[in-house]
Order: structure tokens, then sequence, then C-alpha cells
């Protein structure tokens, strides 16, 4: 998905590259938008559940729950050994309905090897790890805050979560209020939407009137929205959502001092990498009296949700990936690998071991 591409820029012209189909939507978004370059290679966007032949193996796609638009797990079978690799996945989304999918496709194949990422194991395996928040109470939380505010509407979010990004407008319809975006968000979404994203067929967010501030447009962007300058936008701030990126902290100057308007703004930091603490962050919602607001559920799975997985699908073995502590993690039994930096093992030595282990 999209939060681990970071190479595709590089890969060659004859290098085939297999994406889920939402996936790719946002990755031609954020290449219009100008948060990555493009490629080369041969991309082939591929539908949720469909399955690849590639002769030697099969590969079947399945769309998980993460906070990037498209994260998917895949499911590999070479006749002999059937793996399962989540991706990045999380139970406090908006669908862990997928999460229980992937489960059952897992134990009804009789998958031998799951591979899952472990983000959230605490370096001490009996460390308490607090609960996140739903992606539903998030919003709820957000749909209070645009109802209570004010004065304008800072949002500050990752574009690479459309789905929150369509809820999150349409909350902000619903509540009278106007949507403005930071011009490489608005690409983002406007080319997204445009390659089609399955996830949001028919929300209403896709009817939604979105203006872009004119100071976040640069020369080799064309604007797909009409523009509202900074001095319009502060006279008349109390009406909209200004959805903003950490870059352009030094508009609050503008949007604060001008147009003379009662109330206090709020900032709402959900899930963008740039926390409220920030030392930059603080000054200018201090020095304005901004009201800050932390709506964040995070995009990987808790400790728990990933040892109930690994217990429901009872491979033969497991390996905790994408993780500092992975040994932390409770595996209700099930035979644990940890593979070394570098390493290459065969399949068949792992299920070996964990048949030596007492494992089936």
């Amino acid at each position: 998905h999209t939060d681990h591409i970071a190479v595709l820029p590089y890969a060659k012209s004859d290098i085939p590259v297999y994406m889920n189909r939402d996936a790719f939507s946002l990755y031609r978004g954020m290449v219009a938008g100008g948060h990555i370059s493009d490629t080369a290679a041969r991309i082939t966007a591929c539908d949720d559940l469909s399955v690849v032949d590639f002769g030697e193996f099969t590969m079947q796609i399945v769309e998980m729950d993460h906070n990037a638009t498209g994260a998917a797990g895949i499911i590999i079978d070479d006749g002999s050994h059937k793996i399962a690799y989540t991706g990045d996945w999380r139970r406090q989304g908006k669908h862990p309905e997928r999460i229980d999918r992937f489960i059952e496709l897992c134990r009804n194949k009789g998958v031998d090897l799951l591979l899952t990422e472990g983000t959230r194991l605490p370096a001490d395996p009996s460390a308490a790890v607090s609960r996140q928040m739903t992606e539903d109470e998030l919003l709820a939380r957000y749909s209070d805050i645009v109802d209570d505010a004010d004065g304008l509407v800072y949002l500050q979010m990752s574009p690479r979560d459309l789905e929150r990004m369509a809820d999150m407008i349409a909350i902000a319809a619903e509540r009278g209020r106007k949507v403005v975006m930071e011009a490489s968000h608005a690409v983002i979404w406007h080319t997204a939407n445009r390659e089609g994203l399955r996830i949001l067929e028919g929300h209403p967010a896709l009817e939604a009137d979105i203006q872009i501030v004119d100071a976040t447009v640069t020369d080799k962007m064309a604007a797909p929205y009409k523009t509202i300058s900074l001095e319009r936008l502060a006279e008349r701030k109390h009406e909209y959502v200004y959805f903003f990126k950490f870059p352009d902290l030094a508009h609050m100057i503008e949007l604060e001092t001008l147009g003379n308007l009662p109330g206090r703004s709020h900032f709402i930091q959900s899930d963008y990498s740039v926390k409220l603490d920030h030392p930059d962050m603080a000054k200018y919602l201090n020095t304005f009296g901004i009201i800050g607001h932390t709506l964040c559920n995070g995009g990987h799975a808790h400790p728990e949700a990933i040892a109930d997985m690994i217990e429901r699908i009872a491979p033969k073995a497991v390996v905790t990936l994408h993780s500092r502590h992975p040994r932390s993690q409770n595996t209700r039994g099930i035979y644990a690998y940890y593979p070394e930096k570098g390493e290459t093992v065969a399949v068949s030595s792992i299920l070996a071991s964990a048949v030596g282990a007492g494992n089936r």
C-alpha cells in the first residue's frame, strides 16, 4: 500500500507491479499531487479478492482495514504451502469485517504460515497497551467539534486516508460548513476519485463543493477546483473547515489576524505526523488562542487483536514483522519464527521447526 512504496519510482519499466485497485487510484492521486514521483514500472490494478496466477504459485489480493486507502493483504499458494501476509491492519477502523473475512479465508484455505505486522507491540510483553477509539467514535467527536466551533476549523490529516477525508467532508457539509483545501490534498482527492475509488462509490462527499486556498497552488499544478484567497477566507472563516498541511503554518498569521471576527478557531490533528506538541505548532496555537484537538486511532492492530487473529487462523507457524519487539507477541501457543535481517529461509524449514517444537 501507499505507505510502503518509496522504491517504486526507481523500478525499471520491465518490472510488473500488482496493486489493489483503490490503492492504485490513491497512488495516481499522490503522483498528481506531488507527494511521490511516478514510476516506469508496469502496474496492474487488481480487484479485491482477485487471484493472480504466476504459474508456480497464485496470489490472492485481500483488502484490509488501515489508514491508507486500498491497503491489502495477500494469500500465496504454491500447491505445497499456503502463506498469508496481512500487510498493515487494524480492528479499530471503519471496516473490522474485512479482518474477519481475511481470517475466515485463511482458515478455509488452511494457511500454513502467517506473516503479520506487529507495530504496536511493546518492549515489555506484560505492559498494558492503550485502547484506541474506533473510527465511528473519532468521527462523532469531529462532528461535535465542528458543531461547537465559532471560528475556523483547521483539519490536519493524512490525504492517504481518503475514506476518512470523505467522511469529514460530508460531516462538515451536514453541519453547514464549506470545505477548503490545501492544493496538493485537493489534487490527490480529485485525481483518486477520477481514477475510481470503489470504497467511495455513492459517497455524499463526492457531491461537495470544494475550494482551494490560492496561496498553496504552485506553478506546476493545475487546480481542479475554484480558489479562494487567504483574505477572503479570513473574512468568512466561521463558515469553513480548512484541510490544512503543516508547511502552511504561517497562513495562520493572516487567517487569525484579518477579518476581525469573534470566536476562537479550532485545530484538529487527526493521525498526521506532526502533533500538537511540535514546538512550532504549539507556538502558533498558543499565540492565536486556537483550541487544539487530537483525534487519532492509528493504523495498526492492538497486540490482543493480533493474538486473536493468530489463534483464529491457527497456522502451523507465525512470523511477526514491522515491529521493534516481535518477541513480545503472544502467539497463543502457535510456533513463532524470528527471522534475522538479511536471512533467507525456506517455508518448509520453518514448518519443520514448528513440528519439532510440538506444533502440528
